[in-house]
């Protein structure tokens, strides 16, 4: 098999395609979802039925999936949904939006959401391959989510007028209120969401420029990238994450906030992080959501401010303009070996742009998150979201709710985000 995957797919995948229905030369969508004992799988499957259909043909990949060594419980649930997704399939056929289910036994030890989401990501840049459209895009899905009638149209209209989008997040709401899940789900839920929306708006805040959603059910990216990026991980939690952090910062990543993605509230423990263990570990207790506290991320406004600066400086420069940062800068920069990065940075930067752009590689989303778990640690306890989310409003100029509620604060990010024209990196 030759074609742009070629090399990509050679190290990575059998080359025999798992579906043996060749693709259409037209198909410019494949939606991978990742399905383990989803018996309410139709509904996602309903979902994207209703769609408006695209100008470009869509297929959609259900991988059924679960470790060799899960429970007997586990793959009689796994046989329930194959069956389900097969009748749904037989019934509903139509040659722009095709469905198709792989069955995969997982090998223990790599199991899991990542691993899922790579078997079916690969087929689906196996299938472009053979259709010889690097062009096309590989969208991520979840079983238990769905998504607005305009879901698919949306994003291509995204793409029809920027065709340079390497890849993109899908703005999301998850339901806040309804008789699907007891009160204190949704009570959980709402703050976690306010979390996730409270840190991704102020990290732009800060001025750091690859602050997007990474969402496993809301993203894109297009055949091409994601083998030249080296696929998709097989991480069992954070999968996403990662891979996109490795997209993003190429640049030409879009948010598309004109339709949405509606993910599950429930619990889980079937991953180590995110949604499902969120609301479990609220669940235990129901204390309010704790987020991290304004302080550290106004310290790293003042620090990202200063970078111009840094370029062409010397080790003495470089410790003076650090001096007047906040000290769980100075700390974290220090056990970090900032000079020795800052040296290697410079040596290899023409310009002032070109060192920024560097830093951010060195400084990316990875080493934030552990700037904020330190500071959280030695500097700037967490605080309750909401106490945290109102200062946020008010650092960027907006009024805060009156009520100062959880659900008015969300409703307001919601807003504020979702009104927020197309962000580009």
């Amino acid at each position: 098999m030759t074609g742009f995957a070629s090399s990509y797919l050679s190290k990575h995948k059998v080359l025999k395609p798992t579906i043996p229905l060749p693709p259409s030369e037209k198909t410019g969508f494949i939606i991978v979802i990742p399905v383990l004992c989803e018996p309410g799988i139709t509904e996602v499957l309903d979902s994207l039925w209703a769609c408006a259909r695209p100008k470009k043909e869509t297929e959609v990949i259900l991988v059924v999936n679960a470790p060799g060594n899960a429970p007997a419980e586990i793959h009689d649930c796994n046989i329930r949904t194959l069956d389900l997704a097969g009748e749904w399939i037989n019934k509903h056929q139509d040659p722009s939006l095709r469905f198709f289910v792989m069955n995969e036994l997982l090998p223990s030890k790599d199991a899991g959401v990542g691993m899922a989401r790579k078997k079916g990501m690969d087929e689906a840049v196996c299938r472009f391959n053979q259709a010889g459209n690097s062009s096309g895009y590989i969208i991520s899905l979840d079983a238990d989510s769905r998504c607005d009638p305009d879901y698919l149209t949306a994003i291509e209209e995204t793409i029809t007028n920027r065709p340079d989008i390497r890849g993109f997040d899908i703005y999301f709401e998850h339901p806040v209120s309804g008789t699907a899940f007891p009160q204190n789900v949704y009570n959980g839920i709402i703050q976690y969401e306010l979390h996730l929306r409270y840190v991704n708006l102020y990290l732009k805040y800060t001025g750091f420029p690859y602050a997007h959603h990474t969402v496993g059910s809301c993203f894109g990216v297009r055949a091409d990238i994601y083998a030249a990026q080296g696929g998709m991980n097989k991480r069992k939690g954070g999968e996403d994450f990662y891979f996109l952090h490795k997209v993003i910062p190429l640049g030409n990543f879009v948010d598309i906030n004109t339709t949405r993605v509606v993910p599950s509230p429930r619990e889980s423990f079937r991953v180590p992080f995110g949604t499902g263990p969120a609301i479990s570990k609220y669940l235990e207790t129901e204390a309010e959501v704790l987020t991290y506290d304004p302080g550290a991320f106004r310290a790293l406004k003042q620090y990202f401010r200063l970078l111009p600066q840094f370029y062409k400086a010397g080790d003495r420069e470089s410790t003076t303009l650090t001096d007047p940062l906040h000290a769980s800068i100075r700390e974290f920069l220090k056990i970090n070996f900032f000079l020795a990065a800052i040296d290697e940075i410079n040596n290899n930067s023409g310009s002032a742009e070109t060192f920024c752009n560097r830093f951010f590689r060195w400084f990316d989303a990875f080493r934030i998150v552990k700037y904020l778990n330190f500071s959280a640690r030695e500097f700037f306890p967490k605080q309750a979201v909401t106490k945290a989310a109102s200062q946020l409003l008010r650092d960027l100029g907006y009024t805060t709710p009156v009520d100062k509620e959880a659900l008015s604060l969300l409703r307001r990010f919601r807003t504020i985000e979702k009104a927020s024209p197309p962000m580009t990196r």
